[in-house]
């Protein structure tokens, strides 16, 4: 997908979005945590948050989408983003009260609180409540899971991509997602993942085992998790072996840079309904903006109208920052696999 479709679309939607308001389930922590980004800092991050992300959330607050754990979670008080580079220091900051929340992505946020008495997410999540705007909010706040490689390596994207398509076709990814992610984060360990050995020189793609259930290392050194039964079953579908190695979070990029690996997990891109909404698409111009608006418009309940009609859309940088806040120059990613949406944890 380019760049600029992107854009266009959260555009579209962002300017409709702004409402200057805060979410209490996002901004009612003082120290929050993060996974840091290549291409942000904490503060440009915290004003992002507040600008762009919390007003997307207002709405799914208001259709019940997403519902406060407590009456603590309506307050406005400021969120100070901290960056880290791994969940593990993260998670050990919460717990010693250096920070009043975490975010993670919502089916991480299930396995953390089903494996860890002392810890909550600060909502519930409703999905099956989403229509109309609240379906775009949510494909907007998501994160796609994507394969990550070096611009010169587009046939080799092309391969995994086709491979992708193919496993959504055919259920296969349906199944891994089933058991490997929504089984795990209702209370299980990752299963270690057997990979097929084939002819031929490997690909080697570069791994965390820091984000369970997505990706996971066992205490055994073995990998496991969801994203790792996706990467097998690939590397069985092109008959190619596929060797993992492990490496921090911070250090994907440069693994990739260099050679070391040719293939990175990568968490930061168009979520799958965004993806899909615009690959193969020429950029939108503004007439054919104007109608997607005024049809979306047409769904909207007054409630819903009064909220998005009270402030105007971010500025380009604001929305380039957001595009762009975890991409290294000269790379290139497949199409999403999975998709899934932030959320705070808390102590209980």
């Amino acid at each position: 997908m380019k760049k600029r479709h992107l854009i266009s679309a959260i555009a579209m939607f962002l300017a409709l979005m702004m409402l200057g308001l805060s979410c209490g389930a996002l901004a009612d922590s003082k120290n929050g945590g993060t996974l840091s980004y290549l291409n942000m800092t904490e503060e440009e991050d915290e004003a992002v948050s507040e600008s762009v992300r919390v007003p997307i959330l207002k709405i799914l607050f208001l259709n019940g989408v997403f519902v406060p754990e407590n009456d603590q979670g309506q307050n406005d008080s400021p969120r100070v983003v901290h960056f880290y580079d791994t969940l593990d220091t993260m998670l050990m900051a919460l717990q010693s009260g250096e920070l009043d929340s975490i975010k993670v992505p919502y089916y991480t946020a299930r396995y953390l609180c089903s494996t860890n008495d002392g810890l909550k997410m600060s909502l519930e999540y409703h999905p099956e409540k989403a229509t109309g705007i609240s379906e775009l909010a949510i494909s907007t706040l998501s994160d796609g899971y994507s394969f990550m490689m070096k611009e010169e390596n587009a046939a080799l994207r092309d391969e995994f991509d086709a491979q992708i398509t193919a496993m959504k076709e055919d259920g296969t990814l349906q199944k891994l997602i089933d058991e490997h992610i929504i089984k795990v984060s209702e209370g299980g360990e990752p299963e270690a993942i057997a990979f097929e050995k084939f002819e031929g020189n490997p690909i080697k793609v570069a791994v965390t085992g820091s984000l369970p259930p997505m990706d996971y290392m066992a205490a055994d050194g073995s990998f496991a998790g969801f994203n790792t039964a996706v990467l097998a079953e690939i590397g069985k579908r092109l008959q190619k072996n596929i060797e993992l190695v492990q490496v921090d979070s911070i250090g994907r990029a440069l693994a990739l840079s260099e050679g070391t690996v040719d293939v990175v997990f990568w968490t930061c891109g168009a979520s799958e309904t965004l993806a899909e909404r615009n690959r193969d698409k020429a950029s939108p111009s503004q007439e054919e903006l104007d109608a997607r608006n005024a049809k979306l418009q047409e769904t909207m309940t007054d409630e819903e109208k009064a909220l998005t009609s009270e402030n105007k859309a971010p500025d380009q940088e604001t929305i380039d920052k957001l595009i762009t806040r975890d991409m290294p120059a000269g790379t290139i990613i497949t199409q999403p696999y999975f998709s899934d949406i932030p959320v705070l944890v808390i102590m209980k």
